[in-house]
């Protein structure tokens, strides 16, 4: 068989064309960094990784940032509800049951939050 182009180039193509804008400016090609393609200079997300219409790319974002947010609120919860109660009388079931709470509380707010900003806009 012959040898054919790989998918995803080791570096950006030299030879892409840059994109005009309205007002004449020039846009260089981008790199996407997380799948290396080579995107138009204009591009707000990458079609692969993002998906065609960038609603993938955004879940992940708030499915990301509920999260972390949901960790730190529930790592507050757990430290101040120990601190309260005692640390003897604290169990570990309990902690990782707020944490999971919070957790899930976070993903579920960050994901609707988004599918609703993205029905409005």
């Amino acid at each position: 068989m012959g040898a054919t182009a790989p998918l995803r180039p080791d570096r950006p193509d030299t030879h892409a064309t840059p994109v005009s804008t309205s007002d004449g400016e020039l846009l260089e090609p981008i790199v996407c960094g997380s799948c290396q393609r080579i995107l138009p200079g204009d591009a707000r997300y990458c079609p692969s990784c993002c998906g065609e219409d960038g609603r993938r790319g955004a879940l992940q974002g708030a499915i990301f940032l509920g999260a972390v947010l949901g960790v730190l609120a529930g790592g507050l919860i757990a430290a101040v509800w120990s601190s309260a109660v005692g640390v003897e009388q604290t169990r570990w079931s309990d902690v990782l049951a707020t944490l999971a709470t919070c957790i899930t509380i976070g993903v579920a707010i960050g994901i609707f939050r988004t599918l609703r900003t993205r029905r409005k806009g």
